[in-house]
């Protein structure tokens, strides 16, 4: 009987040692479970933290890239505006010496004529001291004025504003004056032909 007990006590213990085997093996497959799944959480942070980093990244780039085309833009715009007051510059210049060159040729016929500028034209209009000439070279409307020094001769023969008539093929030089075109000397070179 002793051995039988024996070998109920050996089975028995066998059977311990295996439960507590298997009962090792469980709480190493759950600590084994446990440690991948903090791995894998660790992992995750790391692939958020470094999306989270690109995307900051990538946001600072376009702002800096934003930030060098406005800043380009700027120069290009302060650039165009210091060349279109170079211009003005340049074109107040121009008149001033326009100016100056007119002034200096006084009262001299030489001084007047050489700034002036011839047309050929039919009459449009006549009013009070101004006329409308129609260009006959590119068909555009001129509005010429006169004053005490204006010439108007036909047939050589000085005569007033008020005797052209509308049709009158007429040849004009005028100066610029500010904003008019003063006649200097307007010659009717052919008269518009009466209406029976």
């Amino acid at each position: 009987m002793r051995k039988l007990m024996m070998a109920v006590g050996a089975v028995a213990a066998m059977a311990m040692v295996t439960g507590c085997s298997k009962r090792d093996n469980v709480a190493e497959q759950r600590q084994d479970v446990a440690e991948a799944q903090g791995e894998a959480r660790q992992e995750v942070a790391e692939i958020r933290q470094d999306e989270q980093q690109d995307i900051a990244n990538t946001q600072r780039n376009a702002q800096e890239d934003i930030a060098e085309s406005q800043r380009e833009a700027n120069e290009e715009i302060a650039s165009a505006q210091e060349d279109v007051r170079d211009e003005q510059a340049d074109l107040a210049e121009a008149q001033r010496d326009r100016n100056d060159e007119l002034a200096q040729g006084g009262s001299g016929t030489a001084g007047a004529m050489a700034a002036a500028t011839s047309v050929s034209g039919r009459v449009l209009s006549t009013s009070g001291n101004s006329l409308t000439v129609v260009d006959t070279s590119n068909n555009r409307q001129l509005k010429l004025k006169t004053n005490d020094q204006s010439r108007i001769l036909q047939n050589n023969q000085e005569v007033k504003l008020g005797d052209l008539k509308e049709g009158d093929q007429v040849r004009a030089s005028y100066v610029q004056d500010g904003k008019d075109m003063v006649v200097r000397e307007l010659s009717v070179t052919q008269n518009v032909t009466p209406t029976k």
